[in-house]
């Protein structure tokens, strides 16, 4: 498709915003360096204890990521926390539930990240543009936002509830 883009298009470099391709490749490479300290491996297994189930599992981590992306946007939340995800899912090959755990993580930052202007880009957007009141905007997330938590809740219910009966096991 970029390629087709380009063959339309202008390709310019002034299209291209280096200063975020910069910022993002520096969280990853410092989410990688965190993992190679342990550090991952240290959050996945407290996530673990504080979970008796998968579906508990599933259910705190993307509440975590639903309420971290509102103070630290949709795509920090995601590129922090789907890492220790996937270190979890690691540690139970046979979970299943694990693509839907990872969908609904995603999900949650993004809508999470509705609640405050600035957890979102699009949020700036629209308040600046539709010049609107701190209250008007408060007010009309906060129907998202309760609406969300209302979906992501049901949706917990959906997912297949496994007891972890071998967690020391996975901590091997």
């Amino acid at each position: 498709m970029a390629i087709i883009s380009c063959y339309f298009g202008t390709f310019s470099l002034n299209s291209i915003d280096f200063k975020v391709i910069f910022c993002l490749f520096g969280l990853m490479f410092f989410v990688k360096n965190i993992e190679k300290l342990g550090i991952l491996n240290y959050f996945a297994e407290k996530m673990i204890d504080f979970s008796a189930t998968s579906r508990s599992l599933i259910r705190n981590i993307v509440l975590l990521s639903f309420f971290s992306s509102m103070i630290l946007t949709n795509d920090v939340a995601i590129l922090t926390l789907m890492p220790i995800y996937l270190t979890i899912i690691k540690k139970f090959p046979a979970m299943e539930n694990k693509i839907a755990g990872a969908v609904l993580l995603i999900v949650a930052a993004n809508l999470g990240s509705s609640f405050f202007p600035f957890g979102n880009p699009q949020n700036l957007f629209l308040f600046s543009y539709f010049s609107l009141s701190t209250a008007t905007f408060f007010e009309w997330s906060l129907i998202l936002l309760l609406f969300s938590i209302l979906v992501l809740l049901i949706s917990f219910l959906l997912l297949k509830k496994e007891r972890f009966l071998n967690k020391l096991i996975c901590f091997q």
